[in-house]
């Protein structure tokens, strides 16, 4: 896909954003470290927190939570 060089801008980070014909933005050279680490914080979260939602109440009392700091750990979003 062709962009117009005079529609294009420079990211602070190695990108560029160029305008497609459709007039959206596109991104070209995206950071794949960020989408990995990020992709591996989800994961990493979705595992340990579903690990913790099965966990009974004397399990939770030896690691010093309750059943309420689970249920706001678990309702957290993923990314956080």
């Amino acid at each position: 896909m062709k962009t117009n060089p005079e529609a294009q801008l420079k990211c602070i980070n190695p990108c560029t954003i160029g305008v497609a014909s459709n007039g959206r933005y596109t991104l070209g050279k995206i950071k794949i470290n960020a989408w990995k680490s990020l992709f591996k914080k989800v994961a990493h979260n979705l595992r340990t927190r579903s690990r913790l939602h099965t966990l009974n109440e004397s399990q939770l009392k030896d690691i010093g939570l309750t059943a309420a700091d689970v249920d706001h750990e678990t309702r957290k979003p993923l990314w956080k």
